[in-house]
């Protein structure tokens, strides 16, 4: 097969696959709900004010924790006579990120708790 028919099969089959997935989500929570009215429960847990959360906090605190982790691996590679291994860096910018992310999901959380 040439490489314009693979392409074009891909791209058909990536977007046949989206919508039929969402088609699915969509008829199964239709179908789901129209069984509760059906029965006389309370649809009111569907429909409830959704808690928003602060993605920009989020972030904001992801790109610091990123930050933090690029200063800490300047700083080790200008003062060490020995040059750092590249998976270290990476793992330390990382490992920063990801505290980074535990500690913007706690200063959120009050925040969540509130509303």
């Amino acid at each position: 097969m040439e490489k314009e028919t693979m392409g074009a099969i891909m791209f058909v089959s990536f977007f046949s696959t989206i919508f039929f997935t969402l088609y699915y989500y969509f008829q199964a929570r239709n179908k789901e709900r129209m069984a509760l009215i059906e029965a006389g429960l309370d649809l009111s847990q569907f429909y409830k004010k959704q808690v928003r959360i602060s993605h920009w906090l989020r972030l904001g605190v992801f790109i610091v924790g990123i930050g933090i982790g690029l200063l800490i691996v300047g700083l080790i590679s200008q003062y060490q006579t020995e040059n750092i291994v590249g998976v270290l860096k990476v793992s330390i910018i990382v490992l920063c990120g990801g505290i980074a992310m535990i500690v913007a999901n706690y200063v959120d959380k009050p925040k969540q708790d509130r509303d």
